[in-house]
């Protein structure tokens, strides 16, 4: 069965085609609806790429969905100068066909025209899973269209830090501190401290930010700090729903959790690294060129 939506995005093709590369881009529009994992934990790559990444699908965040298989693919535009199709014919363990399509036209406007076009055939049970699917489908993508058309509405006001670009750096620097093992437990603090920094505006990210804390501390036997971060697990939903958040604040026992701190110089660059290295470029990366004038040969001879 076919699932085809459209919505226009108040940006550029070329901003639109520039997030389409990134992956966190591709988590935070798809969340909280559906919340996808690598198996084992395996990092992210930054960008997608021709072929096949395996992933695991929760459902909410909750409930497993099983393994699924995002097969990347791009295809020559449909008319010269258009833009190309980003192609996921991807499969998992409840879909034998889950063929996705993006395309991209310019508006007169300036704005873009977003479409996806997809595909399914259930694994099993087709006749009555096949239509539930398809179901499933139309709330997926006109969830995540919405989501698309709010990061539109965020970079034409000027949004210096889009709220996907603050969790994929929120996970930089964790995945910084698990490389770090053999630090010393100082330098270690600094990672966490500069996680808590960064996500402390955002509930999912400052819950995550103490628990990590509460894990370090166990693992060090430091109970002091780890009484300090259960309190602090503790106020993290009421300063959310009273909006009392003290803004710097490293979210370690050892200062006070109502205070807010001045930028510390030994975590302010490893956010803005971690920044740095989640940016998405509003060029197009070369190694996945997306406008048809810079096509691989292959898919130019096709046209």
């Amino acid at each position: 069965m076919r699932v085809h939506l459209s919505t226009p995005l108040n940006a550029p093709p070329d901003w639109v085609a520039a997030q389409l590369q990134s992956t966190a881009v591709f988590r935070h529009i798809t969340a909280p609806l559906v919340r996808f994992k690598r198996p084992g934990g395996a990092p992210w790559p930054a960008h997608w790429a021709p072929g096949d990444l395996r992933v695991q699908m929760w459902l909410l965040g909750l409930l497993p969905m099983g393994p699924q298989t995002v097969r990347i693919s791009i295809e020559a535009p449909a008319q010269a100068g258009g833009w190309p199709t980003l192609r996921d014919n991807g499969e998992g363990a409840l879909m034998r066909r889950w063929d996705h399509r993006i395309t991209l036209q310019a508006l007169p406007d300036g704005r873009t025209l977003y479409t996806d076009d997809i595909e399914v055939a259930a694994r099993h049970l087709p006749w009555l899973m096949t239509p539930l699917s398809a179901a499933f489908a139309q709330l997926f993508y006109r969830h995540r269209q919405r989501r698309w058309r709010q990061l539109a509405a965020q970079h034409a006001a000027g949004a210096t830090t889009p709220p996907w670009q603050q969790q994929a750096a929120f996970d930089h620097l964790l995945a910084a501190f698990a490389l770090d093992a053999g630090a010393p437990p100082t330098t270690r603090w600094h990672w966490l401290e500069a996680a808590h920094v960064l996500g402390q505006t955002t509930l999912s990210l400052h819950w995550r930010s103490h628990t990590a804390m509460l894990r370090y501390a166990l693992q060090l036997r430091d109970a002091r700090e780890a009484a300090g971060q259960l309190l602090r697990l503790a106020l993290v939903p009421l300063g959310h729903a009273l909006a009392r958040l003290p803004m710097g604040n490293i979210g370690r026992a050892r200062v006070s959790a109502f205070a807010p701190m001045a930028p510390q110089p030994e975590i302010t660059p490893l956010i803005d690294e971690a920044l740095a290295a989640t940016a998405v470029s509003e060029t197009l990366d070369k190694k996945w060129p997306l406008r048809s004038t810079s096509l691989p040969k292959q898919l130019s001879n096709d046209e």
